[in-house]
């Protein structure tokens, strides 16, 4: 039994260890559908979403870990299938004697490699009948078939070898773990009300992901600007890669990426209605605030905005290096006119952290290029809009029911 719990921990430990590489790499998307579904990303969803992302990982390690090696399985005998539906059920009655009648002879029974691997595989999806129900609001059938499919996919990945890695199956496909396994996960669905007892709704972490979601804190306009500012880099590749490698060539380049990047900030939105298309990604939208009223922004006031955020913000890099790469060209008074123009981009860089460690202490999220030009951000996402479909589907329920009165 020692053995059996090693292994099992084992697996427990390995999950933890990849976890944090597995979450960052989903961080982002995570991120993206958060703000682009809800516009906010909630505390206690984010627990929610990575406690079942771990989960998942343990899950799964269970039933791959402990890895042999190749040469080891190749030399065994392949394990087969286990076809003939209860025999597990008849091993634990050979096995133990049933009913126990004392506690002690309920961790005799407990201590059988028959008994506690029947009840590992018992418990092992249902952690996933239990967010079926709670979070993913699955219904009874659904979720039980997608528990018998969860479990009918961890079995093929035994049986066929870690999908083709080993050379035959390391571990036999067992139909009894099949129906345990669905069975464990189905109790999970049944019993999810008690787990979750203290956990607030699905649809409240909804509705104040939709409150949330009429503020826009600065994260989620930095991740509107990198995908604008991504697809702003693909354009000056192409433009790098048309222009020769000089000092003439680079001025041309940067000046290229100048007019493209101030053009993209300027005439696209003006075309889609105040979107980018980061910005329509994660739903916001810029408007006019002059005059005190909000409305549609003159060409002028983005041509004003993309001017300060292409010329500024978007190219101080490529200014340090023009001026890097100049001050080694050239000696005497003309480096150190370079010399003091990668200060200034230098000093251009600190001014512009130092105004978004202002904004994000002070609250103000009002940047100097958005009071210049009278454009502010603004979310499209409504406080209710959860809310509204939930309603619409009860309302549309509520027609048919009528109509099938009638």
């Amino acid at each position: 039994m020692t053995a059996i719990i090693s292994q099992y921990l084992g697996a427990v430990q390995s999950a933890m260890m990849a976890f944090p590489m597995i979450a960052l790499a989903l961080t982002i998307p995570y991120m993206f559908y958060e703000y682009r579904r809800y516009g906010a990303i909630p505390f206690l969803r984010t627990i929610l979403v990575y406690a079942f992302i771990l989960y998942l990982i343990n899950a799964y390690f269970q039933v791959i870990l402990p890895l042999p090696s190749r040469a080891e399985v190749a030399a065994s005998a392949g394990k087969g299938m286990q076809l003939e539906v209860g025999r597990t059920l008849r091993e634990i009655r050979q096995a133990v004697s049933f009913p126990p009648h004392s506690w002690a002879e309920v961790k005799a029974m407990l201590r059988k490699p028959v008994v506690y691997q029947a009840v590992l595989n018992l418990v092992l999806l249902l952690p996933l009948g239990v967010y079926l129900h709670y979070y993913f609001r699955r219904g009874f059938f659904l979720s039980v078939l997608l528990c018998g499919l969860c479990s009918l996919f961890f079995e093929l990945t035994q049986y066929t070898g870690l999908y083709g890695i080993y050379a035959h199956a390391y571990r036999t496909f067992d139909v009894d773990d099949l129906i345990l396994n669905t069975i464990g996960g189905t109790l999970g669905w049944l019993l999810a009300p008690l787990f979750v007892f203290f956990l607030p709704s699905r649809e409240k972490i909804d509705g104040a992901a939709y409150e949330r979601g009429k503020g826009i804190p600065l994260l989620r306009r930095f991740l509107a600007f990198i995908i604008d500012f991504s697809l702003i880099t693909l354009m000056q590749l192409g433009i790098s890669l048309a222009v020769p490698r000089t000092p003439t060539g680079y001025i041309c380049e940067l000046a290229s990426s100048v007019a493209c990047t101030a053009l993209y900030f300027s005439a696209f939105p003006k075309a889609a209605g105040g979107y980018t298309i980061g910005k329509w990604l994660l739903r916001l939208r810029l408007v006019s605030v002059r005059s005190g009223r909000k409305g549609s922004p003159s060409f002028l006031q983005y041509l004003l905005r993309a001017l300060y955020v292409s010329l500024f913000l978007a190219h101080l890099p490529h200014y340090y290096i023009l001026c890097q790469y100049m001050k080694q060209q050239t000696v005497g008074p003309v480096f150190n006119i370079w010399k003091n123009l990668q200060n200034l981009t230098r000093f251009a860089a600190a001014l512009f952290v130092i105004e978004v460690l202002a904004r994000m202490i002070m609250g103000d999220k009002v940047f100097f290029y958005e009071r210049l030009s009278g454009i502010r951000n603004e979310s499209t996402i409504a406080a209710g809009e959860g809310k509204g479909k939930r309603k619409g589907k009860k309302t549309s329920g509520t027609r048919s029911g009528k109509k099938k009165k009638h």
